[in-house]
């Protein structure tokens, strides 16, 4: 048996390593000419080149093939890759990840770019100005733009929900977050919505227009906006899609010789694009490839905002009214759904981490999440 992989980001990869290790036949394909790299990574390396250099591994394997598939031929069982060279499977694995959204008004404008590749982070680097302003109050834009605060650049955060890491923070960690952020030398604006550009006479961007205020000083917009699935092979080879590949229970598409995993993935209607999901649905159609009958069980949806000096982690879903509490710089809120634990946010600590992670969607009592917020 022969699998051929289509993506090197962190589901692809590990999916190759996995199965050559027991032994069986792989060919991946990496649309970047590099070898495998962390993308979460990009937005504490920007501007260093050394740091960057660092991120791609040195040792490629020998099944890497660094070109970009182009094209899925279903019946037939093989893929094309942009040289017009063809390649045959008998089971193949679209893990093509996303892509960053960007805003039309942007178009073909010199200032303006996103961080989602290897390339963009080097292109950044190249052509970092102060001041600058990053276009979304998300995970990866705060990380980006703390990570370019240290380096000396003047930063603005624009977000438009009238909080921060809206998907993963209430509104008392959200606000406990963008003090400290601040205290650091941020500026965090939030409820903001951007409606235009200034150029100047080299058709250079120095500033954004943004509804109902002034304008706001910008050499360099990093757009943070979120990502997309990419499912344009999927799509044009007549595989289902809605807002990505479908997938059933072991990952299967509407071809039962093709599965899809990670970013691209959407499984009963969830696209949670983080890493953990990622891992996990390899861990599962590794099993499915291998003689098993796996199906794919949703992990803890974990997220950390990485920060040196600072714990943040937030764990399910943190909608409804929490059982909470406020004590100097730290901060826990648990979210219970009929009786189960259905997220947590923990601000300042990491003390009950483990607990969230063993009790996470499992039947918790009041008294017990009173005891831990004896702190």
């Amino acid at each position: 048996m022969h699998i051929v992989i289509i993506g090197n980001g962190v589901a692809g990869a590990t999916v190759a390593q996995k199965l050559t290790q027991i032994g069986v036949g792989v060919t991946l394909f990496a649309e970047e000419p590099y070898g495998f790299y962390s993308r979460i990574m990009l937005p504490h390396s920007l501007y260093d080149k050394q740091a960057l250099a660092h991120l791609i591994s040195n040792n490629d394997p020998p099944y890497l093939v660094k070109k970009p598939v182009t094209a899925i031929f279903c019946e037939e069982k093989q893929v094309e890759t942009g040289d017009g060279e063809r390649y045959s499977y008998d089971k193949l694995i679209i893990a093509t990840g996303s892509r960053s959204r960007t805003l039309d008004i942007f178009s073909n404008t010199d200032g303006v770019c996103t961080l989602r590749t290897f390339y963009d982070a080097q292109l950044l680097g190249d052509t970092l100005r102060s001041p600058v302003v990053v276009l979304g109050g998300g995970l990866l834009g705060l990380e980006t733009a703390l990570s370019l605060n240290r380096k000396g650049f003047a930063v603005t955060v624009c977000e438009a929900a009238d909080r921060i890491m809206v998907r993963q923070l209430d509104s008392r960690a959200a606000m406990m977050l963008k003090t400290r952020l601040e205290r650091k030398g941020l500026t965090i604006r939030e409820g903001v919505r951007t409606i235009g550009r200034r150029l100047d006479s080299w058709e250079k961007l120095v500033a954004l227009e943004v509804e109902g205020s002034s304008e706001i000083p910008c050499k360099t917009l990093i757009l943070s906006l979120g990502v997309s699935p990419e499912i344009t092979l999927a799509k044009e080879a007549g595989l289902r899609v809605q807002r990505g590949i479908l997938v059933d229970e072991y990952l299967r598409t509407s071809d039962e010789h093709i599965y899809a995993i990670g970013d691209c993935a959407e499984y009963e209607g969830q696209i949670p694009g983080i890493v953990p999901v990622a891992l996990a649905m390899a861990e599962a159609v590794v099993a499915n490839l291998t003689g098993g009958q796996k199906s794919y069980q949703e992990p803890v949806l974990f997220t950390r905002f990485k920060d040196e000096e600072l714990q943040v982690v937030s764990v399910g879903s943190v909608t409804g009214n929490p059982l909470s509490k406020e004590n100097g710089e730290r901060y826990e809120a648990y979210f219970l759904k009929d009786g189960t634990l259905d997220g947590a946010i923990l601000y300042g600590s990491g003390e009950h981490l483990k607990f969230v992670r063993e009790h996470y969607q499992k039947p918790v009592s009041e008294e017990e999440l009173s005891a831990l917020l004896d702190f």
